[in-house]
């Protein structure tokens, strides 16, 4: 597998997530969110968090051309597949996407990817846990080869969120990604943290212990 391939897995469960459909509350506008060197804040999720300045983050066009290379490694050449995720992604909130190194480089690094998905119309999903659940049954079915730990609850900013675990072993490189999932304003709200050792770990603990809700 190419470094290129290796840097674009770091991001791919991002597209893991593009499944469902729902309507947003109708008290507050939705936005994507306020992105800066450092920094990103969400007033309709009441959401803020932090990472390093140095590391680069993605505008909205530039997320959608990820989650555009990442559908094509997961549908695998499937038609159905592929216009499943055509659909689902029109209606996804791509909040913020911030990485040590840039996608292009070349390499693995640690990065934070928060994502927000409609789910008032998928029948079954009531909580972080039942979002995770089905993400991991697409994320099976891309026959990409992930192993998965049982989903948990962690406290996040003072809320409880579910957790879900997926390592993949690329063959130069063991990438794990720690999924953070809980249901708000209608919303499957997740956060994506992806690291690849311990000192990049230690890097996505500080992003996920700063994160606050109003």
């Amino acid at each position: 597998m190419n470094k290129k391939k290796v840097g674009l897995l770091s991001m791919v469960l991002l597209l893991m997530l593009v499944m469902v459909t729902a309507c947003g509350g109708k008290d507050k506008e939705v936005t994507l969110g306020v992105t800066e060197s450092g920094s990103y804040t969400n007033d309709y999720f009441g959401l803020s968090l932090s990472f390093p300045k140095e590391w680069v983050f993605q505008n909205a066009d530039q997320m959608m051309e990820v989650v555009k290379a990442g559908q094509e490694a997961v549908a695998g050449g499937n038609e159905a597949k592929s216009k499943m995720l055509d659909l689902a992604k029109t209606k996804t909130l791509n909040l913020l996407m911030a990485s040590k190194f840039p996608l292009d480089s070349g390499k693995t690094g640690p990065s934070a990817v928060a994502v927000a998905e409609k789910i008032s119309m998928l029948q079954g999903i009531k909580s972080g846990k039942d979002y995770l659940e089905a993400s991991k049954k697409l994320l099976v079915d891309s026959k990409l080869p992930y192993e998965f730990k049982d989903v948990t609850s962690v406290k996040v900013g003072g809320k409880d969120m579910d957790l879900m675990q997926a390592t993949i072993n690329t063959g130069t490189v063991v990438v794990t990604q720690d999924y953070y999932s809980i249901i708000m304003e209608g919303y499957a709200l997740n956060f994506i943290l992806t690291y690849t050792d311990d000192a990049s770990k230690a890097e996505t603990d500080k992003i996920l212990e700063s994160v606050t809700f109003k």
